[in-house]
C-alpha cells in the first residue's frame, strides 16, 4: 500500500524538483521509503508502506527496460508467480510488484484479467516509449489525473496534482451534483480539470493523448443458483487472501454484522488478532458495547476509543485534507480516529465495506415490498395518481403515495439524498438546467434497464456505481493511508462478487430485513446476538452536536468562508438556525454546505490546517 505521482512530459524536459514536490505532498501514504525514476519523457515518484517483502519490495520497480508504480495489493501473486515460473519466468524479489509487472510483459493490456486485488498502477515501456495502466474492478484504489498544454499528471491524491494547474478553480456543476449526493459522481472531482481513473478502466497514453477503456462491468446478470455454502466458501476464501502480509493485521470491528463476519472469519485465521472499535460519547451513537460483546464472544483483543465533541471539531481541518474532494460523509472522522488508535498496533486492517452493496444490506432496498402494489399499475396512471396526491392537504400517508407513484429513476440517485434540485437552485448563485442528478444518472438506469434488472438489483447497480466508489471507498482509502495504514475489504474481491451476482431479490430483502442469504451462510457461526441485528450505519452525534460547539464552529467557518459568489449563506445559516430550534432535523444539509466551505478555505483559500484560524477555543468568544 503506498502513493504515487506519475508524470508524462508532452513537450519539455521532466523537472525534477517538481516530482519531488509532489512525491512530499502524498509522504502520509509511504512514510517508510520514497523513489524516483526520471527520465526526458516520464517522471515515477513513489511513496512505500512496506507490507510484502519488505526488504526488496521498492519502487519504481524497474526490469527487462520497463518500469512500475504500484498502489494496493495483488492477493493472488503467489499462485501468478508459480504459474510463470513454470513457464521460465524469473524473479528477483517476492514482491507483489514483479508478478504485475510480469503479468504485463506476458499479457500486456489484458493482464488486468488476471489480477485478483486492489490496485492502481502505471508502467512505462521504455523500448516502445508508451504507457499503460489501470484502476481496480471496484475502485477501492484511487487514481487523479489532470492533462495541460505541457503534461499528463497522475497520482493517489489529487492535493499531488494542484500546483500542475495554472489555477484551482471550482467546477461549478460538480459542486451542483455534490450538494445532492454529497460526494462529486462520475468520475469528476470538485477541482475542474482534475478526474478520476474510472474503476474497471485501463489507460494508455500514445502521441501524448491518454485513452481509456472498460474492462470489467460490474453486472449483476443471474448465471447459476447459489446456497449458502458458496456464499460462506467464497468469504472465507477472501479473508484469507486478504490476511496475507509480512506484518501484523487487525479488524475494525462495529456494531454491524459485515465487520462481525470479517473478524469472524479472520480470527479463525489468526485467533491473537486484534480487533478495533469506535464510539461517540453520546447516547444512541454508541455501539462499543455490542462490538466488545462480539469481540469475547470471537475470543479476540478488542480495542476501543470514545470521541468526544472537542475532538471531533479539532480533528475536521486534517480530515477534509485528507479527503482531498469534499466528502459530507460525517463518519470520516469516526475513521480517522479508528485508523490512528489501529495504526498504533498494526500496519494492517481488515474491513466490511462492499457487503451492503453486494448482499442487498440497506435498507431502503427493502423499500421495494411497500410500492409493489404501484409497480404493477402503468406509468400514465401512477402519474394521475401522483398529480392527485399531490393537490391532497398533508395527511398520514401523502408522502409514501408520492413516493410510490414515482420512478425510481426520478428519485433514487443512491444510498444518500441531501438536497433536491429545486433547493440546489435556491442554494447556488450559478445554476445549470442541464445538469440535475436525473441528467447524471441517465446512462445508469439505461444499462439497468437494457440488463432488465429487478428493481432491488437496480437500486444495487446505482449504489456500486456511485455511492461506492464515491463516497465509502473514498473516505475508506483516505482516511486509513492518512494514518499510513493499509485497508482492505474482503467483501469486494472479485470472486465474492461473482457469487454475489447471481443472488435472487429474495435472497437480498425480505419485508422485515436485509442481506437475507448472507445472514443464513452466517448463522451458528458468528455470534448469536449478531445474526438478525438489523442494519444501522455508522451513527455520528452531528445531529446532537451542531445545537452545541460544532454548530458555533460551523457557523463560523460558512459565515468567514470566501463562498459568497457562489453560495447562498443567508440560506446556509437558516437551515442551521431552524435546526437548534428543532423545526427541522437539517443536520445533514448543514453538514454538506458546511463541509464545502471548509474545503474551499482549505484548498482555495490555502489555510494551513495547523493554523490557530481553527482554534475552537476561540468559539467562546
Amino acid at each position: 500500500m503506498c502513493g504515487h505521482v506519475f508524470i508524462y512530459s508532452k513537450n519539455k524536459m521532466n523537472d525534477e524538483n517538481l516530482i519531488k514536490r509532489l512525491t512530499d505532498k502524498i509522504h502520509h501514504r509511504g512514510p517508510d521509503d520514497t523513489g524516483f525514476y526520471i527520465n526526458e519523457k516520464v517522471a515515477f515518484g513513489f511513496k512505500r508502506l512496506s507490507i510484502i517483502d519488505l526488504e526488496h519490495g521498492k519502487q519504481p520497480f524497474v526490469k527487462n527496460g520497463y518500469s512500475i508504480i504500484f498502489n494496493g495489493e495483488i492477493y493472488n501473486h503467489e499462485s501468478l508467480r508459480k504459474q510463470f515460473e513454470d513457464q521460465g519466468y524469473t524473479f528477483e524479489t517476492n514482491s507483489d510488484t514483479e508478478v504485475l509487472l510480469t503479468s504485463y510483459i506476458k499479457y500486456k493490456e489484458k493482464c488486468v484479467n488476471y489480477l485478483r486485488g486492489m490496485f492502481s498502477f502505471i508502467i512505462y515501456d521504455e523500448k516502445q516509449k508508451t504507457i499503460f495502466g489501470a484502476r481496480d474492478q471496484f475502485g477501492i484504489k484511487p487514481l487523479y489525473y489532470v492533462e495541460t498544454n505541457n503534461e499528463i499528471a497522475f497520482s493517489s491524491e489529487y492535493k499531488a496534482l494542484v500546483d500542475t494547474i495554472e489555477e484551482v478553480k471550482v467546477d461549478e456543476n460538480s459542486l451542483q451534483n455534490y450538494l445532492s449526493f454529497q460526494y462529486v459522481p462520475n468520475y469528476k472531482t470538485i477541482v475542474k480539470n482534475i478526474n478520476k481513473v474510472p474503476n474497471g478502466n485501463y489507460f494508455t497514453i500514445k502521441n501524448n493523448k491518454v485513452e481509456f477503456k472498460q474492462y470489467y462491468d460490474i453486472n449483476f446478470i443471474k448465471r447459476k443458483d447459489v446456497t449458502k455454502e458458496d456464499i460462506y466458501n467464497a468469504l472465507e476464501d477472501s479473508v484469507k487472501h486478504h490476511m496475507v502480509s509480512n506484518v501484523e493485521v487487525g479488524t475494525f470491528l462495529s456494531g454491524g454484522i459485515d465487520s462481525t463476519i470479517i473478524a469472524t472469519l479472520a480470527s479463525k485465521i489468526n485467533p491473537n488478532i486484534k480487533s478495533f472499535s469506535v464510539g461517540f460519547d453520546i447516547e444512541g451513537y454508541n455501539e462499543l458495547e455490542v462490538a466488545k460483546k462480539t469481540a469475547d464472544a470471537l475470543g479476540i483483543e478488542n480495542i476501543a476509543i470514545n470521541v468526544k465533541q472537542s475532538d471531533y471539531i479539532k480533528a475536521l481541518p486534517k480530515v477534509i485534507y485528507k479527503l482531498d474532494d469534499p466528502l459530507a460523509d460525517p463518519s470520516c472522522v469516526g475513521i480517522h480516529f479508528l485508523s490512528q488508535e489501529a495504526r498504533k498496533h498494526v500496519k494492517v486492517v481488515l474491513s466490511g465495506e462492499g457487503a451492503d452493496e453486494l448482499f442487498g444490506g440497506y435498507n431502503i432496498y427493502k423499500e421495494y415490498y411497500s410500492v409493489r402494489p404501484f409497480l404493477r399499475l402503468s406509468n400514465k396512471l401512477n402519474k394521475a395518481i401522483n398529480n392527485i396526491v399531490r393537490l391532497m392537504p398533508k395527511i398520514k400517508g401523502k408522502n409514501y403515495l408520492i413516493r410510490a407513484t414515482t420512478s425510481l429513476e426520478s428519485r433514487y440517485i443512491g444510498n444518500a439524498k441531501i438536497f433536491e434540485d429545486r433547493e440546489v437552485e435556491d442554494i447556488l448563485q450559478v445554476f445549470n438546467e442541464n445538469n440535475r442528478y436525473k441528467d447524471v444518472l441517465r446512462h445508469l438506469y439505461k444499462d439497468c434497464k437494457d440488463k432488465n434488472y429487478d428493481y432491488v438489483t437496480t437500486m444495487q447497480n446505482i449504489d456500486i456505481n456511485t455511492w461506492l466508489e464515491g463516497d465509502i471507498l473514498l473516505k475508506g482509502d483516505k482516511m486509513s493511508m492518512g494514518s499510513s495504514i493499509e485497508l482492505r475489504v474482503p467483501f469486494l474481491d472479485k470472486e465474492v462478487f461473482d457469487v454475489a451476482k447471481n443472488l435472487t431479490l429474495e435472497q437480498k430483502v425480505s419485508k422485515s430485513n436485509t442481506k437475507i442469504l448472507l445472514r443464513q451462510a452466517f448463522k451458528g457461526i458468528i455470534p448469536p446476538h449478531m445474526v438478525e441485528k438489523k442494519k444501522l450505519g455508522f451513527p455520528i452525534p452531528i445531529r446532537v452536536w451542531l445545537k452545541d460547539d460544532l454548530g458555533k464552529f460551523v457557523r463560523k467557518v460558512i459565515i468567514e468562508s470566501n463562498t459568497d459568489n457562489i453560495i447562498d449563506k443567508n440560506y446556509a445559516i437558516n437551515l442551521l438556525d431552524d435546526h437548534i430550534k428543532g423545526k427541522s432535523d437539517n443536520s445533514r444539509k448543514v453538514w454538506t454546505i458546511f463541509i464545502f466551505c471548509m474545503w474551499h478555505q482549505l484548498f482555495i483559500e490555502n489555510i494551513d490546517i495547523n493554523s490557530d484560524y481553527w482554534n475552537i477555543e476561540q468559539l467562546a468568544n
